[in-house]
């Protein structure tokens, strides 16, 4: 017949050398645990012959990981009175009381203080003067009390079986139900470190060496945004992480170049024509647009002197863009410019045959600029005689002036006469009359223009 209580003392000296030799080397501290219940047999026929009692433990666990551990545990369970026998040849066993002492494993499935627990151990278990087997089965729940210590408080149930292989007269095992609170120091709560102090615990951080963001990948959790391209985009918002780019609000563009359909140095964001060679200007409206040239004559209309005539470029900023001058002739903004004076006879309209060289200059240039649609011949009298004289005079020398355009080939429905007497007097002396009495052409409308306003001409005081 086997010796139990050797076996028992065997497996417990064993336990406590095990246990002393691992807390020496140990990351966790040993887990000491105490408990305290209430218990009941079951089963026949202990559950009629004991009543309640009591039932207590102390133990302690090696761990051999935050999960897993070596406990080793005694108790001791005291039983009430109970009926008496049914076998009236068997005496009444009054009280029951069973010591145990076990070793075995606990078990914390959360790996982490407080939870969930359970333990199963094996040793003897000592009821009056005889020593048996036993097993000692438990399961319950730690709640940690308080947030920097060790303390677990909480419920548990308890299984305990007193093996009986060698009694004939009563071969039935014992079978012992506990209930109670477990009191203890469990384990430590373990210091979750961050040496980049990116806030990212180092059992978490796949980069624990390297400051990094948090992420749901375990992978990169932890780990610092990469930029390939080094345009200060991270390559989880970069649209193109190998390429340089900027920053942007849109997700389809975020980090790309900026581009240039047109290749006219102003980006495509800031081009408002991005298919259209252009120019910068200050105008989000008209930057990277052609520059407007209402005359399509080449010299954008912020540099052509005459832009609603079509004209050629020239060094001179107040004939570039106008009509190529002729000998005698030529063109500044809204106004043709003679090089000769147009006369008349003396208090008279008609034009002395001296001056029917120009007027015929006048007319071949017309002719010759067909932009040119509609051209005002203003009359001008000087302030010798009466208002209605001078106006009803540089009225018809206006008209004198139209008619002998029209004689040299010049349609009729692109030129119209007006006067204005002396009320626009060039000149502000008697000693230069002649200045006065004149006439002028301004160009009144255009292909590109329908109608172009000729302003008043400033008086000039010698």
């Amino acid at each position: 017949m086997p010796d139990w209580k050797s076996i028992s003392l065997s497996v417990l000296s064993g336990l406590v050398l095990t246990t002393a030799v691992r807390s020496s080397h140990a990351d966790e501290p040993l887990r000491a645990r105490a408990t305290l219940g209430v218990s009941h047999a079951v089963g026949a026929p202990q559950y009629r012959e004991f009543g309640f009692g009591g039932a207590g433990s102390a133990s302690l666990e090696l761990p051999l990981g935050r999960a897993l551990g070596i406990e080793g545990k005694i108790g001791g369970i005291p039983l009430a009175e109970g009926a008496a026998p049914r076998d009236p040849a068997l005496a009444k066993p009054g009280t029951g009381t069973v010591f145990f002492g076990t070793a075995g494993l606990r078990v914390h499935p959360f790996a982490a203080p407080g939870g969930p627990w359970t333990s199963a151990g094996f040793g003897v278990a000592q009821t009056g003067s005889r020593t048996r087997p036993g097993v000692d089965v438990a399961l319950g729940w730690d709640f940690r009390v308080g947030s920097e210590g060790r303390w677990d408080v909480g419920p548990f149930a308890g299984y305990t079986l007193v093996i009986q292989p060698d009694d004939t007269l009563r071969p039935n095992d014992a079978h012992i139900v506990s209930l109670g609170i477990q009191v203890g120091l469990g384990a430590r709560e373990r210091a979750r470190g961050d040496r980049d102090g990116d806030t990212v615990f180092d059992d978490e951080d796949a980069c624990p060496d390297v400051p990094g963001i948090r992420t749901g990948d375990p992978k990169t959790n932890g780990c610092p945004r990469g930029d390939r391209d080094n345009d200060t985009v991270f390559d989880d918002e970069d649209a193109r992480p190998a390429v340089p780019g900027r920053r942007t609000d849109d997700p389809k563009t975020n980090g790309c170049p900026r581009g240039d359909r047109d290749n006219d140095t102003v980006f495509d964001d800031e081009d408002a024509c991005p298919d259209v060679p252009g120019v910068r200007s200050a105008d989000p409206s008209t930057n990277g647009c052609p520059p407007k040239d209402r005359d399509q004559d080449g010299v954008p209309d912020t540099e052509d002197a005459c832009p609603d005539v079509a004209g050629v470029r020239t060094q001179d900023p107040s004939t570039n863009g106008c009509p190529p001058a002729s000998e005698s002739i030529r063109v500044e903004n809204d106004r043709i410019l003679l090089d000769e004076v147009i006369l008349f006879d003396l208090n008279s309209p008609r034009v002395r045959h001296a001056s029917w060289g120009i007027v015929r200059k006048l007319a071949e240039f017309i002719n010759a600029t067909p932009d040119i649609l509609s051209i005002s011949i203003e009359g001008h009298a000087d302030a010798t005689g009466t208002e209605r004289h001078n106006l009803v005079l540089s009225r018809e020398r206006a008209e004198s002036v139209r008619r002998l355009l029209v004689r040299f080939g010049v349609d009729q429905s692109r030129l119209e006469a007006e006067a204005f007497g002396r009320s626009r007097l060039k000149v502000q002396t008697k000693r230069a009359e002649a200045a006065n009495r004149r006439v002028e052409f301004w160009i009144t409308r255009t292909r590109t223009a329908p109608s172009v306003q000729s302003p008043a001409p400033a008086q000039e005081t010698p």
